[in-house]
């Protein structure tokens, strides 16, 4: 698996004052396609995406801020403990992306496509401003809230079964 890695504390559910960050700053990068890359405890600043495509990647622990993306596609990216802020995103595609614990603030959409569970949480932030937006319209709000509530508790589902099953091995308890 390719990853794009530096330190970073994975226990640590806040953003830490001396994290240490692989920067990215002042580039312009231009008609890329990265497919399953893992970006983690990474730092874009005053960087600017044209036409590159972000398919299953994932964005973990690191920050998006003061950057422009433009007519990029993001596709079943997941975005983890990820802060984006300060940033413009001009005819981009956002599609059935995951969003865990990673605020969009003070950004600008515009011309782009949401999907239903993006445009909710980039829609939760008031600093967020949305200029000719579209979003996918097979779901309603209720909906996509409710889908993403229901994948909350499968993963909690997952977790509780990954915790049993860690006991079991370290404390010797047997399976009923």
């Amino acid at each position: 698996m390719k990853t794009l890695t530096q330190f970073f504390n994975p226990f640590l559910n806040e953003c830490q004052l001396d994290a240490k960050y692989e920067v990215i700053e002042n580039m312009v990068i231009n008609t890329k396609e990265f497919k399953g890359l893992s970006i983690s405890g990474s730092l874009f600043s005053l960087t600017t995406f044209k036409n590159v495509t972000f398919e299953s990647c994932v964005f973990y622990g690191s920050k998006i801020e003061n950057c422009r993306f433009v007519n990029c596609n993001f596709i079943n990216c997941e975005f983890k403990f990820t802060n984006i802020s300060h940033s413009n995103f001009t005819g981009t595609r956002i599609e059935n992306c995951k969003w865990d614990y990673s605020p969009i603030k003070k950004t600008e959409f515009n011309f782009c496509y949401l999907c239903a569970v993006t445009m909710h949480f980039s829609s939760s932030e008031s600093n967020n401003t949305h200029s000719s937006c579209t979003s996918n319209i097979d779901l309603s709000w209720d909906q996509a809230l409710m889908a993403g509530e229901a994948e909350l508790a499968s993963e909690k589902r997952e977790q509780e079964n990954f915790t049993n099953l860690v006991e079991n091995f370290l404390f010797g308890k047997q399976a009923a």
